[in-house]
């Protein structure tokens, strides 16, 4: 059996050539080979294939059996090379029917969606999107599972083979039903009683505070983000939630915006994505749209 570690694809190519004009010279000038690199390339396949495969008649190079038998597979096996070898066809979003699966919070859902769904649809009109609701401790494995191809959020975590695009920064404010249109004092928010976002009644901000030697009245928490303008708006609880998140929940309801009275940090909103798929054209397509569209409209600092 002849070892296939000993076939130059050079080789191939040579004899396909040769088929088609049955000359070494003309093989030669299309290949920009000399005649003798030709024939000496000739000479080794016949070595492997223990066939003449070429024979001279009337100033012709006339193809063996053998050769016709073959010029068929190794046509097709050095179409399936160049296909494999070719450069990846750029991504066509008018022409795709292809289907994007999205990783986002409620809070990520609602300030970026909106705006990453547009230039989506004014790409491709026939592309979809599924958003699966992937929370900041579930980013990594998600992607790593194949859960999503692209994330949007923060994890605090670090994994090597995923990239993190930074899209925008968000702070924290206070929101709560306008009836003073004051500035908001430490004694006001301590005194206050206040809804807490999430599944349990303390959160990073209580623990800012607890730091300062200080505690808030927590009245009650709710898991649901969409929930929480409706019970500031209809009784005196606070708020405190991310800036863009307020200034949307605010827009056309008796809700004011203020500024905390203490400092807390701030938090990162990014890009995430499998360092395997970084050259997908579809993906890059995507991610340039979520770069794009994906920042929130810059707001006005709260009164």
């Amino acid at each position: 059996m002849m070892n296939s570690r000993s076939f130059n694809l050079n080789l191939l190519i040579i004899f396909e050539t040769m088929m088609a004009e049955r000359s070494t010279t003309k093989t030669g000038e299309l290949l920009g080979l000399s005649q003798s690199a030709v024939s000496n390339s000739l000479a080794q396949l016949r070595s492997l294939l223990n066939d003449a495969l070429f024979v001279r008649m009337h100033n012709e190079m006339v193809p063996t059996p053998r050769a016709m038998e073959l010029i068929g597979p190794i046509s097709e096996a050095l179409a399936q090379v160049q296909k494999a070898v070719a450069p990846i066809d750029a991504y066509n979003p008018a022409d795709s029917k292809r289907t994007f699966r999205i990783g986002m919070t409620d809070y990520t859902a609602f300030v970026t969606l909106a705006g990453i769904l547009s230039g989506v649809r004014n790409g491709g009109k026939n592309i979809k999107i599924c958003v699966q609701n992937i929370n900041a401790s579930q980013i990594h494995s998600a992607i790593n599972n194949d859960e999503v191809d692209i994330c949007i959020g923060y994890s605090g975590e670090t994994n090597g083979n995923h990239i993190v695009e930074l899209l925008f920064r968000d702070d924290w404010v206070c929101a709560r039903r306008a009836t003073e249109h004051k500035t908001l004092t430490m004694k006001d928010y301590l005194a206050a009683s206040h809804v807490v976002v999430g599944n349990t009644l303390s959160n990073h901000v209580d623990r800012v505070l607890a730091k300062a030697g200080m505690s808030r009245n927590n009245t009650i928490s709710i898991p649901f983000c969409l929930a929480a303008p409706v019970l500031v708006e209809q009784s005196d609880l606070y708020l405190t939630l991310p800036r863009r998140l307020a200034m949307e929940f605010s827009r056309g309801r008796d809700i004011e915006i203020r500024e905390l009275p203490f400092s807390t940090r701030g938090f990162p909103v990014a890009m995430v994505y499998h360092s395997r798929l970084a050259n997908d054209p579809g993906l890059k397509w995507l991610r340039q749209i979520i770069s794009q569209f994906g920042h929130p409209l810059a707001v006005a600092s709260a009164a």
